[in-house]
């Protein structure tokens, strides 16, 4: 090999070695923007089973707590209605109860009144909603009376807990 063949040859080396270098800092400059996204993307998963892992114990605190609770029967709204509402007639009452975990179950009842004072049944859900083992209001729907200001037709639906014994 001659001096002007072995000086092509290096060229020609170094080109196809600078060719090759500029391709794969492409390929890596690629391949670290995918990388990137994915550790973003997971960095969001991330956040989303902290703020899970975060609910998980402030129910499972919850639930320690009614568990420590005597009577883990509610109050009966009968008494909460003729203690709030005395002399209000209602017109109907419908019940359902849904199964939960370890024993407790979900009450739900729906009463439903007319010609009430909604001051009073203001009262009424503020009482069963500060008991010991709470009832908690989960929909209100009132249609005002037109013949007496203040009063109408109420349907509340209220849920519970409660253990099976």
């Amino acid at each position: 090999m001659n001096n002007s063949a072995r000086t092509r040859f290096i060229w020609l080396s170094a080109l196809i070695s600078l060719v090759a270098g500029i391709v794969m800092t492409v390929h890596n400059l690629r391949s670290s923007e995918s990388v990137g996204e994915r550790f973003r993307k997971q960095i969001g998963e991330l956040k989303i089973l902290k703020n899970q892992e975060t609910d998980l114990a402030r129910h499972e605190a919850a639930r320690k707590k009614y568990e420590q609770i005597i009577g883990k029967k509610p109050v009966l709204l009968n008494a909460i209605l003729q203690e709030t509402l005395p002399g209000v007639k209602v017109d109907e009452v419908r019940e359902a109860r849904k199964d939960l975990i370890d024993g407790w179950s979900l009450r739900q009842k729906e009463i439903s009144m007319s010609e009430v004072s909604l001051e009073k049944v203001m009262d009424f859900i503020q009482k069963a909603e500060s008991q010991k083992l709470p009832w908690s209001l989960a929909k209100f729907v009132v249609r005002t009376a037109p013949r007496t200001a203040g009063t109408g037709h109420v349907v509340l639906v209220m849920e519970c807990l409660e253990k099976a014994e």
